[in-house]
């Protein structure tokens, strides 16, 4: 699928993204949706693989067996695909479906949760300060009041991008950092070190 904008984060730009959908039907006609995001640099899967994996290692495990024995069917998967994380999401994804489904009732209440609502992130990938402070400014006037900064190719130059977003915006933008594998120990020391003048900064 083509972006609408190329996404740069530490180890790769991204013009397009390849994602695996999947169904599982029960015999009573109902199905269940999930899909996989392989990243080879974060689970180590190609989407050729994953499609392997689901085609030959858990399609034959999960055919025919009672759909909503949930923890019964993750727990042989993990067995066989321990590696396969993408592929085995998917299946979980899928398999929760199907369950809500079944008994009519959004995910997340099952999963126990109370929130209607949850607070999430608009993210800044890997560009030059201005078109950074662009992109911050256009997340903002669209109502984004959580923004995520990509970094991890120069300590200096991410360091200069947060404290430009927090003299623009202020501090009432709450501002995370995301250097995705892109810092050695000693870039990630002095990056440390070097953000406590930012003003609540969020590292993850």
């Amino acid at each position: 699928m083509p972006l609408a904008e190329p996404y740069s984060i530490a180890y790769e730009t991204y013009t397009t993204v390849t994602a695996i959908f999947i169904r599982i039907e029960t015999e009573t006609g109902l199905s269940g949706f999930g899909t996989a995001a392989p990243d080879y640099h974060v689970t180590g899967e190609t989407s050729d693989s994953v499609y392997e994996c689901l085609e030959n290692m858990i399609k034959p495990l999960i055919l025919n067996q009672e759909a909503f024995r949930y923890m019964y069917l993750a727990d042989k998967i993990k067995k066989i695909a321990f590696n396969h994380r993408s592929a085995r999401a998917a299946v979980d994804i899928a398999l929760y479906d199907l369950l809500g489904k079944y008994a009519r009732l959004p995910v997340w209440k099952i999963l126990g949760g109370f929130r209607k609502k949850i607070a999430t992130s608009l993210t800044i990938g890997i560009l030059p300060i201005n078109e950074t402070l662009e992109m911050a400014e256009k997340f903002i006037i669209q109502g984004a009041r959580i923004l995520k900064l990509k970094g991890g190719n120069s300590v200096e130059e991410d360091l200069e991008k947060l404290h430009k977003i927090r003299e623009k915006f202020g501090t009432g933008i709450r501002l995370r950092f995301d250097a995705n594998q892109g810092f050695s120990e000693q870039d990630a020391l002095k990056f440390v070190e070097a953000q406590e003048g930012i003003i609540n900064l969020e590292l993850l």
